[in-house]
């Protein structure tokens, strides 16, 4: 009996240690650490242990005093050999950084020196190539034991203040990789560099005298089953994120702000493979280069747009089309805002399979479209989207003198507020959408192609407000060059949505294209008013800190809105979408 018990025990013992989540081992970085022991260098600790070194003894149990220990000793590197350049963690191993803005702490990425590597006898980098001296990729780990690099607040980390800082310097290209690694969470980063230089014909260029770092984020499409929480990339030369995704990527709580060429641009000549989610995002002021150090509410100036040789997506693809199962792409719950081209811009991603949805999220004040849809499958439901593309043209408060005097294609592509193409496989889905318009055209629909009888839309439970555009008159809701019979093809549906103000010569129902259960009468919203930027239901921006003594604004909040539109969904069921917000006029509050 004692024996068969025994076997029992050992038996729950083995199964359930089979589910507990394994980290291998943990490394250690904080400010009062030490310097590192390895065979080429007597250094004081092994990052092993949460602790500071004692006394003078090498190889202690101690915390690395610089997170560039993680992968280089300091001895002279030219990248070809560990451990002088290499993680020294293993696959599945965690990282964890002490410090945070909020107590002062940010860590190097690249050179110390503009134009050297090494000093009194310690090396930082590679020697010759400042370029390629940031973060290399860290090992990957397996699906039951993620590689994580996080920061100190990790399971607390929502506020700028509480993130830990890495700041890339001296034109380092990339200031984290994390191109072809799988199975990675990376969490709690403010990654930035001390420089007010871009790289996108920016009146202050990026030459040797500045400290500046061009991406934030490197990913290609061998990146796979990764993690990115509470990440905050701001500031860049360039680009916030480089590079497409594959398979099994998750970010959460993802901010990517003013950073001088584009916010995310995913084209490195290659495209995007499986499945993407991106939620509680803020991708914004991208095209201009922030400030440093910052003296501005909003620090984002010396913006530059394509007429003026910059780019400005806030996020972007390469024209090409994925290989099967194609990219499924999902942007959730997030805010677009104020990017000098495109909002979100998916025009390019296409092939079999490939999706592009777009759910409760916010888009305006872009200059181009506010989302844009090509190849792929499209999904909107729940957002809403002011199309004001001309914002910055405006002195908007709070942002330095002239940041926009290297802006003029305001409303670029045709003066459209949403560009959908319809693909043949699947219906594009438009539904429980606030539009507010005063552009020549609200909603744009073409063919991916030649018209085709297949291409079908279906839009229900909508809410279109138009205003006077540049010409005097009010936008057309929905548009083509070709025609709409999209709306009428087999497999679409347009019913039960409030068409008000619209272009005169809009039919209100549109019954010659089906509409049913339509509305032309005012929905009494609680705030029909044109915004020339930014919308009506913005709330007061806090601020954080890009370095202890600086002040940058938080992410714009989404969730107020979110709120609103999943209640909409809920009660349109019932009642119809005019009928929807009458019931809900007095239950959302206007900042």
């Amino acid at each position: 009996m004692n024996v068969r018990i025994c076997l029992k025990t050992l038996c729950v013992l083995i199964v359930g240690g089979a589910c507990l989540p394994l980290y291998g081992t943990t490394w250690y970085v904080r400010p009062d650490g030490g310097t590192r022991y390895s065979s080429n260098v007597s250094g004081q600790c092994d990052g092993k242990a949460d602790a500071a070194p004692s006394g003078g003894k090498s190889n202690q149990h101690c915390a690395f005093k610089d997170v560039r220990m993680l992968w280089q000793d300091g001895s002279y590197s030219n990248g070809t050999k560990s451990p002088s350049w290499g993680w020294v963690i293993a696959g599945g191993d965690t990282v964890i950084i002490r410090g945070s803005i909020g107590t002062g702490v940010s860590y190097r990425i690249g050179w110390d020196h503009p134009s050297y590597s090494c000093e009194k006898n310690t090396c930082w980098g590679l020697t010759g190539d400042a370029y390629s001296s940031g973060a290399p990729p860290p090992p990957s780990g397996t699906a039951a034991q993620h590689t994580r690099i996080l920061g100190e607040n990790y399971a607390s980390c929502r506020s700028a203040s509480a993130k830990t800082q890495l700041h890339g310097g001296w034109a380092v290209f990339n200031v984290l990789d994390l191109s072809g690694t799988s199975y990675v969470d990376v969490a709690c980063l403010d990654i930035t560099d001390f420089s007010a230089c871009g790289k996108a014909a920016q009146k202050v260029g990026c030459d040797s005298s500045q400290d500046f770092a061009q991406n934030g984020i490197r990913l290609n499409n061998k990146t796979t089953n990764l993690t990115m929480t509470d990440l905050r990339l701001h500031g860049l030369a360039v680009s916030g994120i480089a590079g497409p995704t594959g398979d099994g990527v998750v970010m959460d709580y993802i901010d990517i702000l003013g950073n001088a060429s584009s916010g995310w641009n995913a084209d490195d000549g290659t495209t995007g493979k499986g499945s993407l989610l991106v939620q509680h995002y803020d991708i914004s002021w991208n095209g201009c280069a922030e400030e440093y150090p910052i003296v501005h509410p909003l620090p984002y100036g010396d913006c530059t747009d394509q007429d003026h040789g910059g780019y400005g997506d806030g996020f972007g693809t390469a024209t090409k089309d994925s290989d099967p199962p194609g990219w499924q792409v999902h942007f959730d719950k997030g805010t677009t805002s104020y990017n000098t081209q495109d909002g979100l811009d998916a025009l390019h991603i296409g092939g079999a399979g490939s999706s592009m949805t777009v759910t409760d999220s916010l888009a305006f004040s872009n200059m181009g479209q506010q989302l844009k849809v090509g190849g792929a499958t499209a999904t909107l439901i729940g957002n809403y989207v002011v199309g004001n593309c001309s914002a910055m043209s405006h002195e908007i408060p709070g942002t330095p003198p002239g940041y926009n005097a290297q802006l003029s294609q305001f409303c670029r592509a045709g003066d459209t507020a949403i560009f959908i193409d319809m693909p043949v496989d699947r219906p594009a889905i438009f539904q429980r959408n606030i539009v507010y318009s005063n552009n020549h055209v609200a909603l744009e629909l073409e063919y991916v192609g030649d018209p085709s009888p297949r291409a079908a839309i279906k839009y229900d439970n909508n809410i279109f407000v138009g205003f006077p555009n540049s010409e005097g008159n009010n936008p057309s809701p929905i548009y083509s060059t070709t025609d709409l019979k999209m709306l009428t093809n087999p497999g679409a549906s347009f019913t039960n949505n409030v068409t008000y103000h619209p272009k005169g010569d809009w039919g209100c129902p549109a019954t010659s294209l089906q509409e049913t259960g339509g509305s032309c009468s005012n929905p009494h919203l609680k705030d029909e008013t044109w915004h020339p930027y930014g919308h009506g239901d913005l709330l007061p921006i806090k601020a954080g800190d890009k370095s202890s003594s600086q002040l940058a604004p938080e992410p714009h909040p989404t969730l107020h809105s979110s709120t609103v539109i999943k209640s909409l969904g809920a009660v349109v069921l019932a009642t119809g979408a005019w009928q929807a917000w009458r019931y809900l006029r007095d239950r959302t509050t206007k900042a």
